[in-house]
């Protein structure tokens, strides 16, 4: 990576925070429904326009932590032994997404709360981060591929991995309680993936 990419990286990561910081303290103050995104954008001293570049909308900041949980998640894949099968792989991943959607550290921050509340009250996922999560899976299946190369199995791993991601967001939704949702969502994804012959999430 040249000198010139690495600071124009470091400066998109740092106007990311940025809007984090300034929308987590205005939804905490005013709630989601009462700021806007020029409020946010004023927040961090950004352009409206440059929001967009980040965020598609409002409700996505909610949800900030994503991809980074997926980047981790297709880590794990660097650590499984070499005699490893794709519904391990597939296991692996979703084990640690789940952790990671569980662990209070590694993203559950302050807005937990109105996250719960925002998917409680929409009876469902906001249609950005829906379209979120497809490229997210989008992406855990590519990195599985190059793990697991032979073109015969991807169908499968496919089909497994869009099971229990499809069985975790199905949960997240279905419960209202947010103390009740990791339970929810780690017995849905070994549910989704025990007809695949994976190893069990827990």
């Amino acid at each position: 990576m040249s000198e010139r990419a690495g600071v124009r990286d470091r400066k998109r990561a740092e106007t990311r925070a940025a809007i984090v910081r300034a929308a987590t303290g205005l939804f905490l103050e005013r709630g989601v429904t009462r700021t806007s995104i020029d409020d946010i954008a004023a927040g961090a001293g950004i352009a409206r326009r440059t929001f967009f570049l980040h965020f598609p909308s409002k409700e996505d900041v909610l949800f900030h932590y994503l991809e980074s949980h997926v980047r981790r998640a297709a880590g794990v894949l660097d650590a499984l032994p070499a005699e490893a099968r794709p519904e391990q792989g597939v296991s692996a991943v979703m084990a640690e997404l789940v952790e990671l959607f569980a662990d209070p550290g590694a993203g559950a921050d302050a807005l937990a709360d109105l996250r719960a509340e925002l998917v409680t009250a929409s009876r469902g996922l906001p249609a950005s981060l829906v379209v979120r999560l497809q490229r997210a899976q989008a992406d855990l299946v590519e990195a599985l591929r190059e793990r697991f190369p032979e073109p015969a199995g991807w169908p499968l791993l496919s089909a497994h991995l869009g099971a229990c991601m499809g069985a975790a967001a199905a949960a997240a939704v279905a419960v209202e309680r947010p103390e009740a949702r990791a339970g929810a969502i780690r017995d849905a994804v070994e549910r989704a993936s025990a007809g695949f012959g994976a190893a069990s999430t827990a």
